[in-house]
């Protein structure tokens, strides 16, 4: 009988750890009135929205100049630890459990590598769909722009940039930030891995959690939760904002199936670093400088 008993104790206290709340039920969340105070979550947004405006002026005024990466770098991260303190803050207001919002972590090789294996996976369809979303985009927005050409005169319409090479001046400024030695790609990646850590746990598992239970509704609160991660990227311009805003929904999609951040923030980290290195691989080689004049 003791025996017995020390099975279904067993059996119980691992059903418990398994439990998160990525798979909790929507009862127990709506219960609670979302994991922490409403206030919290509006100033939260208020606060990512400012920031972003305020990188977003600062990138316009930078324009091509090189920037004090590692100081930016430095800058970058610290920002990200202060708010994912502030989430901290929220959840100790409705005593929620800050591990939960990680959800039920791979323990062991085999876990862990199951995992990566499904963020290399996720990674690679993330591209593929946003790939086709830019292409989409480039062709509506190009149409639009010709339309409009063709409706002004010749002097006023060459005063105003095609698609195309607003892309490009966009791509100009992004590459400031790049790498561009041995320690800055070290720093560089040690920023990418707090990013990927910080955004994931702040966007997916406070946010997208929080929007689920105010507003009753997966797919809203998803929604909401990629809106507001779009919204954070301002200084890579509309474009850039809505193509994120995509990719926040993917990453809100990866999140609630396999009920845990792990890949997110795995995919998160490695799309950061690539771009980086890329990004800085075409500024070292001018490719740029050489595309011929776009229109």
């Amino acid at each position: 009988m003791k025996h017995c008993s020390r099975i279904r104790y067993s059996e119980s206290m691992a059903a418990e750890e398994t439990t998160t709340p990525i798979d909790t039920g929507s009862s127990q969340l709506e219960a609670k009135r979302g994991i922490a105070p409403l206030w919290h979550t509006i100033v939260l947004i208020a606060a990512i929205v400012a920031i972003s405006t305020l990188g977003a002026g600062r990138m316009t005024a930078a324009g091509s100049g090189d920037p004090h990466r590692i100081v930016h770098y430095a800058l970058s991260g610290v920002l990200e630890l202060v708010l994912v303190a502030f989430v901290y803050l929220g959840l100790r207001l409705r005593k929620t459990p800050f591990r939960s919002l990680f959800g039920a972590l791979p323990h062991g090789l085999n876990d862990i590598t199951r995992e990566v294996g499904i963020a290399a996976v996720f990674w690679l369809f993330s591209m593929l769909v946003l790939a086709s979303f830019a292409f989409t985009w480039n062709a509506v927005q190009t149409a639009i722009y010709h339309r409009h050409v063709k409706s002004q005169s010749s002097g006023q319409s060459a005063k105003e940039p095609s698609p195309q090479q607003e892309q490009v001046e966009m791509a100009k400024k992004l590459m400031t930030l790049a790498p561009a030695n041995g320690i800055e790609i070290a720093a560089w990646g040690v920023l990418c891995l707090l990013v990927g850590f910080a955004e994931e746990l702040v966007f997916r598992g406070y946010l997208q959690l929080q929007s689920i239970s105010l507003l009753h509704s997966t797919v809203f609160g998803v929604a909401l939760s990629a809106v507001v991660f779009g919204a954070a990227h301002g200084y890579q311009g509309i474009r850039g904002m809505c193509l994120i805003s995509v990719y926040g929904a993917l990453f809100g999609g990866i999140a609630l199936l396999r009920r845990n951040l792990f890949p997110g923030m795995l995919a998160h980290s490695w799309h950061d670093f690539a771009t980086g290195l890329a990004l800085a691989l075409i500024r070292q080689m001018h490719l740029l400088d050489h595309l011929p004049n776009l229109h």
